[in-house]
């Protein structure tokens, strides 16, 4: 099989130095040649045929950066793909290659020589490979809105039910003020009477609801009293739940 050589690049200066010298390790590496860096894999495609390469190296990006959206590093769409591709035959010559290059911006960005990579891509690896984990890291990836933080939060508790045969645990969503965090999550997300037209759901379909304070409302069909969370509460919310979960699942780096 052909082996491809994808060049990739970052808008965030040091990252791609710091993701070469973690541990590497099938099914792709990530490397330095000449001064630029590649991702590298095998496909069985005709090796001057780099369609399924191009479509490979966007699945192994979009993994990659999913993972790259989680603390300690934090970062969003931190890698591209250029247009150039270099197919190596079985003896390692070049066989073919696009050229054409794409330029990255360069970004202020956090000090990766100070963040641990060196379990990153074998953990970005054993994510891939679990269904749940890389559907609700695309969804985190894929930038803060309530429908992609509730399918998030999905993913999650499927997972739980799953392979727990539970729900999720009480401990992964009660803050520090040991109040669980769970209603007031999906009630934000889905109700248009408190999150308006950026809900999930539809006036039509959501409870109305009656303030009690600033801080808290009631559920006027139930009862059931809300404390409303802001899209950034509620982003830090599912960060926390995910990071929870990922341990569980045994991914920590």
């Amino acid at each position: 099989m052909p082996q491809r050589l994808v060049e990739i690049a970052s808008e965030y200066p040091g990252l791609l130095a710091s993701l070469v010298k973690a541990k590497q390790e099938d099914p792709y590496t990530i490397f330095v040649r000449n001064g630029s860096y590649y991702l590298s894999f095998f496909d069985s495609e005709e090796p001057m045929k780099t369609e399924k390469a191009e479509q490979s190296a966007d699945v192994l990006l979009a993994n990659i950066n999913a993972m790259l959206t989680l603390p300690p590093f934090k970062v969003a769409h931190a890698l591209t793909r250029t247009n150039r591709i270099i197919t190596l035959n079985e003896n390692g010559y070049e066989i073919g290659k696009n050229t054409l290059n794409i330029a990255a911006r360069i970004r202020i960005s956090p000090d990766f020589t100070n963040m641990d990579f060196s379990n990153f891509i074998e953990m970005e690896i054993k994510a891939s490979k679990l269904s749940r984990i890389k559907q609700a890291l695309r969804y985190y990836a894929d930038g803060f809105n309530w429908f992609n933080l509730y399918d998030v939060y999905e993913c999650i508790r499927k997972d739980c039910q799953e392979m727990m045969g539970q729900a999720i645990p009480e401990q992964w969503t009660t803050d520090a003020k040991l109040r669980n965090r769970l209603d007031d999550f999906t009630e934000s997300a889905n109700n248009a009477y408190i999150s308006e037209y950026a809900a999930r759901h539809t006036y039509a379909e959501s409870h109305e609801i009656e303030r009690i304070n600033t801080t808290t409302v009631r559920i006027k069909a139930n009862g059931k009293e809300i404390m409303p969370m802001t899209m950034h509460e509620a982003g830090v919310f599912i960060e926390n739940l995910l990071m929870h979960w990922l341990k569980q699942r045994g991914i920590t780096f």
